[in-house]
């Protein structure tokens, strides 16, 4: 089950609550009776607001706002309850100078900041923090989990002892809903915008093509969804390894992996040579011309990244500023595929 959770940061005491000015607190509007907050919301096309509860599935792309709102502990007591009156809207003034910032737990290059902004939540406007919820076009579940802060430098921020304005965020976010996934109930020809797809129960083997480059015959007997966005875009970088040959790609940027071994044929001249597109250069990928088809087969299940060159990659080019690309004297020796 998808997790969507913000909590108080931990730590936080009750001598926190004790405070001699009004101060700026994150996840709260001026309903809230207690120091849970009111957490977090999104906002749909028309403007209605959806609080967002723990284990609720969270659309990838979506955004996330957090209020902000000035409390006055009129009362001085301590306690983790709000008096009457202690909330209330910050003003454009309160929030001067004022950022967020959303420090991730994860090596996922999803740090946000910003300047707070004006959003309505049950028809009154609050000053908020956002999180923008990443892509997720692959079929499995992903994690955004860090530490949501205001304040008016990053590190102050983010200190210990800003407890009420900070939100400890751990959130799980899913596939683009069903809605929004592709029915395929039979052979169907893939564009190289599709996305998501899902198949129907009562397919067995079916051929998936994708346009004139590539065909794929797979039994898809129980498979769940899959990210089939595929592309032919030109890998510089890779290609700068091999500035001797002209390359062409095949990239299927959801990596999908499907519960059987099908059989990839990749429409390339005989003469061609076909490798797969490795984070160090080319590789094997058993690569085999096939006279019926024209085409060079693979068996395999997972679609990744795929080159076709017009000579063998058995060499790495030698750069001035990356001298540790190559082996053997400057060979790389992957199969030719051929």
């Amino acid at each position: 089950a998808l997790v969507l959770a913000g909590v108080m940061a931990a730590g936080m005491t009750t001598t926190a609550f004790a405070v001699a000015e009004p101060q700026l607190i994150l996840g709260y509007t001026t309903s809230a009776t207690t120091f849970e907050g009111d957490k977090m919301y999104t906002l749909n096309e028309d403007g209605d607001e959806t609080r967002i509860h723990n284990g609720e599935v969270v659309k990838s792309g979506e955004t996330i706002y957090v209020p902000v709102v000035m409390w006055t502990d009129v009362e001085g007591e301590g306690e983790n309850k709000i008096g009457a009156n202690e909330l209330t809207l910050a003003t454009s003034d309160d929030v001067s100078r004022i950022k967020y910032f959303f420090e991730s737990d994860l090596k996922d290059g999803n740090d946000q900041d910003g300047d707070l902004v004006p959003v309505k939540i049950n028809g009154t406007r609050y000053y908020c923090a956002v999180i923008e919820v990443p892509e997720n076009n692959g079929s499995k579940n992903l994690d955004l989990e860090g530490t949501l802060a205001i304040g008016r430098r990053k590190n102050a921020a983010l200190d210990e002892d800003n407890s009420l304005g900070q939100m400890e965020i751990s959130l799980a976010y899913g596939p683009k809903a069903d809605d929004e996934a592709t029915l395929i109930d039979g052979d169907m020809d893939i564009d190289d915008s599709i996305g998501i797809v899902k198949f129907d129960s009562d397919l067995g083997e079916i051929v998936l093509t994708f346009g004139d480059v590539a065909e794929f015959e797979v039994d898809v007997t129980g498979q769940g969804r899959l990210n089939l966005a595929w592309n032919t875009t030109f890998d510089k970088e890779f290609a700068a390894w091999y500035d001797y040959a002209n390359i062409d790609f095949l990239t299927f940027t959801g990596e999908p992996s499907f519960n059987k071994t099908g059989t990839l044929y990749i429409y390339a001249p005989e003469d061609a040579f076909v490798y797969g597109k490795g984070a160090d250069g080319a590789v094997d990928v058993g690569a085999k011309w096939n006279e019926d088809y024209e085409a060079w087969e693979i068996r395999t299940r997972t679609l990744d990244a795929f080159v076709i060159s017009d000579v063998e990659l058995d060499e790495k080019t030698v750069t001035e500023d990356k001298d540790d690309t190559t082996t053997d004297d400057g060979k790389v020796n992957p199969d030719t595929g051929r």
